[in-house]
């Protein structure tokens, strides 16, 4: 029986069909998954990066926070 709904619906697409259309889905949620872990990793390590004792120094003597003497006794202290 071919009629109007004779093979249950699945005249143009098939089995194979639903098939490909379902790994097309999981294919789309994996890459998605993968790219929204990549740019979550991306922000742990830009945003999480610690600065040493001696990078800390050189700002606040670029700022005017601390003199050149207090600069260069930190320094001496941390190497």
């Amino acid at each position: 029986m071919t009629g109007h709904m004779g093979n249950y619906g699945y005249d143009m697409m098939g089995y194979g069909g639903m098939f490909f259309m379902l790994l097309f889905w999981i294919l789309v949620i994996v890459v998605a998954y993968l790219l929204i872990k990549k740019l979550l990793e991306q922000n742990k390590t830009h945003g999480g990066e610690e600065k040493s004792a001696l990078d800390i120094a050189k700002e606040r003597y670029a700022k005017g926070e601390i003199t050149e003497e207090e600069f260069e006794e930190i320094k001496k202290r941390l190497i």
